[in-house]
Formats: structure tokens, C-alpha cells, sequence
């Protein structure tokens, strides 16, 4: 469908309705809206239509391309594979970026040390791992399991511009570990309200720079779980990046042939224009040594008639006839 067509779509009913009937992951299908700059309706949107009370449709961005196909089948097949996801295998010995982790792993008491923490791993090689004492080994574990079931699928780790890396199809996606920090506003004896970070015992996996995806500890699911799911968006982006820098190749490829296709059309008009201008300067030229030929025969003619003519002349004579069969491009 048109990517116009999705914006209707995701106004025309909830989209947990729109995942369930074309069998799409929420998450996904919220992402897809949101790269695509489509609009969703806000909290409480279908609430306020189904009781009655004035709605707001927010209209399509100007600048985005109304005719743009979006391929929804893409994304149940991403929905199909997560499904099916392998199973998680364990390994059984420590990867060496872990061992090397674990030497150099300061330890975080808050939300500003970690911070400054991802600061300092920038400047070594060192897995993104950012927490506290209490759950530092289990961080440890998830990162080995995550390595050994990342690798078997082909992936490695890229350290990059002080950044670490999950590579694949020479593909990057920026990847950190940290322990979930709330913002909790918090007020004073004096009514004065701050917010503050307040830790958890939750893990956090981030994937991404600008445009971060996350998953998070939860009261049924700890992201170890998650591992096959995060491994699968991970070579779903880079395989997506894959086939978008393969596609600007060829763009790259077709440009530079209809470019040097535009050189040569030009390179064979500037010959025809330099021969035609060659051409009419050959005529122009011809035309002169005309007239010289026959002013030179109308002056010796004159000199002989008025019997002046001397070595001087025929000195005078050779030099013209010199000039002519220069200037002439029939004696050339």
C-alpha cells in the first residue's frame, strides 16, 4: 500500500486492531509509522470517538512522500521468524571480550556514573556494560550468552569511533547494556518538587544511536529471554541497511554511467562545434588569399606597365606568395 493509504489506515480504527487483522508486531508496526513520519492517534483518541467528544485528526507532513509503497508483508514475516525464533543456546566458556569486560568494569552507584562511566568505556575497547555491584554478574552472563548466540548467527563485534558494534553485511548497530534507571519526581517539606533518577534491579539492552530500541526487564520476562528477539531486529536492521546502501550503489552505478554518458554527448558536440567554427575560419581564410592572389597579380601588372619593376618587386612578390600559401588551407 501507499504509505497515504497507511496514514488512513491508522486512522481509521486502534492499532492493536490494525496488528491483530494483518498479523503485525505492535511494536514494529508503531516503528514503521514512526520512521515514515505518520502521525498516530493520541492517548485517549478512540475513547473521546466512541463516547461522542471533539477529536483532532493531525494531517500528513507536507514534505514526506504521499506515494512512497510501504510493503506490510515485510513485517509479518519479521512477526512469523520472531515466532519461530531459534532457541537460546548456552555456552560454556567466557567470551574473551566478557573476561576483559569484567578486568576493566567500574562499578556505577547512579544514574550520573553510569553516564560517566559509557563516557570512559569510549576510550577503550571495552563491552557497554553499565551497572552496580548487585547485578554486575548477571550483566556479565547476559553479554556471554548474547556473544556466543550473536556469533553463531554469523554477527561480531565492531569497535568503532569509540563506540561498540554489532556488525553483519559490513553493517553497524551501536548496542549498550545497562541497569534501568527511573526519573521518580520526588517533593520537599517545602513543596519544592525535583526529579531524580532512582535505580532498579532491571536490565536494559539498547540498540542503536538516533533512533534507540530497547528491551527491559520485566516481571515475566528478563530480556535473556529476549535474546533470539534482539538478534532478529538486529539483523533485520542490518539487513534492511544492507539492501538500502546496495540500492544507493547501483543508484551511484547509474548516475556515474548516464554522467560519463553526458561527457561523451558533450565531449562529440564541443568536436562538431570545434570543426564548424574550423570550417567557416578555413572559408574566411581561403577567401582572403583571393584577394591577395589577385591584388599581388593587380600590382605586378602595375609595376610592369609602369616599368618599375625590379628585384624589389619580385623580392615583394615571393614574400605575398609566401603569406597566401600560409594563409591559404587548399595549399596546406
Amino acid at each position: 500500500m501507499k504509505l497515504k493509504d497507511l496514514y488512513e489506515l491508522v486512522w481509521s480504527k486502534p492499532l492493536k486492531q490494525i496488528c491483530k487483522e494483518h498479523e503485525l508486531a505492535y511494536t514494529d508496526f508503531k516503528q514503521l509509522c514512526t520512521e515514515n513520519k505518520i502521525p498516530l492517534p493520541e492517548l485517549g483518541y478512540w475513547t473521546k470517538l466512541r463516547f461522542g467528544k471533539p477529536v483532532s485528526k493531525t494531517a500528513l507532513p507536507l514534505e514526506i512522500d504521499f506515494h512512497k509503497e510501504i510493503d506490510l508483508e515485510v513485517y509479518k514475516k519479521v512477526k512469523e521468524n520472531i515466532k519461530t525464533a531459534p532457541k537460546i543456546l548456552y555456552p560454556k566458556k567466557t567470551h574473551p571480550l566478557v573476561t576483559r569486560a569484567k578486568k576493566e568494569l567500574n562499578i556505577t552507584t547512579s544514574y550520573i556514573d553510569a553516564v560517566g562511566r559509557m563516557k570512559w568505556d569510549r576510550q577503550k575497547n571495552v563491552l557497554p556494560i553499565h551497572t552496580d555491584q548487585k547485578i554486575q554478574k548477571r550483566a556479565l552472563s547476559f553479554m556471554n550468552i548474547f556473544l556466543y548466540n550473536m556469533e553463531q548467527r554469523g554477527m561480531k563485534i565492531k569497535f568503532e569511533y569509540g563506540r561498540c558494534n554489532v556488525e553483519l553485511y559490513d553493517q553497524t548497530l551501536e548496542i549498550n547494556l545497562r541497569q534501568k534507571y527511573h526519573r521518580v519526581r520526588l517533593t520537599d517539606d517545602n513543596g519544592w518538587s525535583r526529579l531524580e533518577f532512582v535505580k532498579s534491579n532491571k536490565l536494559e539492552f539498547l540498540t542503536g544511536y538516533h533512533a534507540r530500541k530497547g528491551w527491559l526487564d520485566t516481571e515475566k520476562i528478563k530480556i535473556e529471554e529476549r535474546i533470539p528477539n534482539i538478534l532478529d531486529y538486529i539483523e533485520k536492521d542490518l539487513t534492511y541497511w544492507r539492501d538500502v546502501r546496495k540500492q544507493q550503489a547501483e543508484e551511484e552505478k547509474l548516475k556515474e554511467i548516464e554522467l560519463l554518458k553526458q561527457q561523451e554527448i558533450k565531449r562529440l558536440q564541443k568536436i562538431e562545434e570545434d570543426k564548424t567554427t574550423q570550417l567557416y575560419t578555413d572559408a574566411e581564410n581561403w577567401q582572403r588569399a583571393e584577394l591577395l592572389r589577385k591584388f599581388m597579380d593587380a600590382k605586378k601588372k602595375n609595376e610592369i606597365r609602369n616599368g618599375t619593376f625590379n628585384k624589389k618587386t619580385e623580392k615583394w612578390l615571393a614574400w605575398v606568395t609566401t603569406k597566401i600559401n600560409d594563409l591559404d588551407p587548399l595549399q596546406n
